[in-house]
């Protein structure tokens, strides 16, 4: 079983492909590229954390995209992105996924927005262990946060690959 990070794929948005420079002249060739990885990197048996902002699309175009990727074979749990608002719980249940809002995993605390230097402070000392967070929500940006304790998981960040949980502990080390 393998433990996936990925976040902002932004399926279906068009204004993104010129916001982030994305590689592609199209959202189709965007979402096609984007599912293609996806069912190549994802196997039965592994938990992906999607880090916010999957869809900005219609719902005619969510169910293609999500019928065009394999997610039964994996758990698919969604923290939730400020583009994620107009959809429903239930609704992205129906999708394959299961949403959320924030996610302790080992020691990473998983959310859509990177969090507050004291806000991971506090939870660090509640959980009683130094805590990461890995995040999306900034794209190519650069934070200034120190990448020692926070990784920014958007797919602008990650050539567009999923990022296992290793590949993560291994960019928190530097």
């Amino acid at each position: 079983m393998t433990v996936w990070f990925w976040s902002d794929p932004h399926f279906g948005h068009k204004n993104i492909l010129a916001y982030e420079k994305r590689p592609f002249v199209s959202t189709q060739e965007m979402d096609e590229c984007l599912i293609r990885i996806y069912n190549l990197q994802v196997k039965p048996g592994d938990v992906v954390f999607w880090l916010g902002d999957i869809f900005f699309c219609n719902a005619e175009r969510m169910r293609w995209i999500v019928s065009q990727m394999d997610l039964t074979r994996a758990r698919n749990i969604l923290i939730r992105g400020n583009h994620d608002r107009g959809i429903s719980n239930g609704k992205f249940r129906k999708l394959g996924f299961w949403p959320v809002y924030y996610y302790l995993y080992e020691s990473l605390l998983l959310s859509h927005y990177p969090l507050s230097s004291t806000l991971l402070e506090q939870a660090s000392w509640a959980e009683g262990k130094i805590l990461y967070n890995v995040h999306g929500h900034t794209h190519g940006q650069d934070t200034g946060l120190d990448p020692a304790r926070w990784q920014c998981v958007s797919v602008e960040k990650t050539n567009y690959q999923l990022l296992s949980y290793e590949d993560v502990i291994h960019r928190l080390k530097g």
